[in-house]
């Protein structure tokens, strides 16, 4: 018969070289376990006037109740060796002993002798490597132990014996787990944290009305309540209190829910501008670059002006290169709109941003019109084909 392991099938290879067949291999997933389980049996045997042994042999036993089983072993002090050849040594032997009440299988275990003298002190031993008549042997000669254990002629063996006394093997079906999305479930539970007011320790007063949070939380995520709520001798880290006048409440509210959860509560579109005014102002660079990008997909002919503005004076890069790049594709356009007014009144520093455009349109052999943009006079140095001086206020 072919032999069987667990359930899976071993061909042999017979004479006419046909490969090895496993069939009913486990489903992949199926894991299994096998444990060895051990019991440790422990006996200290003491022998008083050992020199005086005329014995062939001192025998004593151990066992280890197993049930209705009883295991014994036998163990065994030959003073004068156990033979003519080796008279001149202390034999220590351990055998097991195969009683009527205990089947005759095979069991395994290890085992080891420890020689001690009257005041417990380790005596050196050789093992036997190769044992012809015992399960377990070690010696010592005679005139290196009885110099150790005089004047109190007294010996003390410790037997240890490991016995493996019953194999289990466990087979472990697959679990599945349903996916955990960790970092939604992070973002719910800062919202809630946010949301009750769980265990708030400051308060953001905007305009009289309150939004309580956490210091910890704010720390963590703005530069700005990092230095405000770490030094001591600021009102703020004082009285656990912050006044905010210069900013609407559903910007500062929207601002701190981002600061908890990473993203914003509702449509950005009303406050786009001013939110990323507040992210600027508070270093939330994430909630400052979701507006900048809100507002580069988003500038019209209206707001293209103001847009510029805010890029220029909140270092909004990008939103400043996309503002001056629509400008100069819809000039006739965007110039009728007051923000271009106000452009060339207040911010004439943002002309220099348009012609520089200009001039890189032009080497690269583009046109753009520098007389559809009105209230910018023709003769401005850069600009090819005008050679006369700067005009007033650039």
């Amino acid at each position: 018969m072919e032999p069987h392991v667990d359930g899976v099938y071993i061909g042999g290879v017979g004479n006419s070289g046909s490969d090895v067949v496993c069939v009913g291999v486990p489903a992949l997933g199926v894991s299994s376990q096998t444990e060895i389980k051990v019991e440790k049996v422990q006996h200290t045997w003491t022998v008083k006037n050992f020199s005086h042994c005329y014995q062939e042999y001192l025998e004593n036993f151990v066992y280890l109740q197993r049930g209705d089983e009883q295991l014994t072993w036998s163990i065994k002090i030959y003073p004068k060796g156990n033979g003519e050849n080796n008279k001149d040594f202390v034999f220590l032997c351990l055998n097991r002993v195969i009683n009527n009440n205990v089947k005759a299988g095979k069991i395994g275990f290890k085992s080891q002798f420890k020689l001690r003298t009257a005041e417990n002190k380790d005596i050196e031993m050789r093992i036997h490597p190769n044992p012809s008549h015992s399960d377990y042997v070690s010696y010592i000669k005679r005139d290196v132990l009885f110099p150790q254990i005089m004047p109190r002629d007294m010996i003390i063996v410790h037997v240890e014996i490991d016995v493996a006394v019953e194999t289990i093997t466990t087979t472990n079906e697959p679990i599945q787990f349903e996916p955990i999305n960790t970092e939604q479930q992070l973002v719910d539970d800062y919202q809630r944290l946010f949301c009750d007011e769980l265990l708030t320790d400051f308060d953001i007063n905007v305009n009289g009305r309150v939004i309580r949070a956490h210091k910890a939380v704010l720390a963590a995520r703005s530069a700005v309540f990092n230095a405000m709520l770490t030094h001591q001798d600021t009102d703020e880290a004082r009285t656990s209190v912050m006044y905010i006048n210069d900013m609407d409440f559903d910007v500062i509210y929207e601002m701190v829910y981002y600061i908890y959860c990473g993203r914003c509560q509702k449509d950005i579109t009303d406050m786009a501008t001013a939110l990323l005014i507040a992210a600027d102002k508070y270093r939330i660079d994430e909630l400052k670059n979701h507006c900048e990008k809100y507002l580069v997909e988003n500038i019209t002919v209206e707001n293209a002006c103001s847009l510029l503005i805010i890029g220029d004076i909140y270092t909004a890069a990008k939103l400043r290169r996309r503002a001056v790049q629509f400008i100069l594709a819809r000039p006739k356009n965007v110039t009728g709109t007051p923000g271009w007014d106000d452009i060339l009144k207040c911010h004439p520093n943002l002309i220099t941003d348009i012609f520089s455009q200009i001039e890189r349109q032009s080497s690269t052999g583009a046109t753009s019109s520098v007389s559809s943009l009105p209230g910018i006079p023709m003769d401005v140095p850069g600009v090819p084909g005008n050679n006369g001086p700067p005009p007033s206020g650039l």
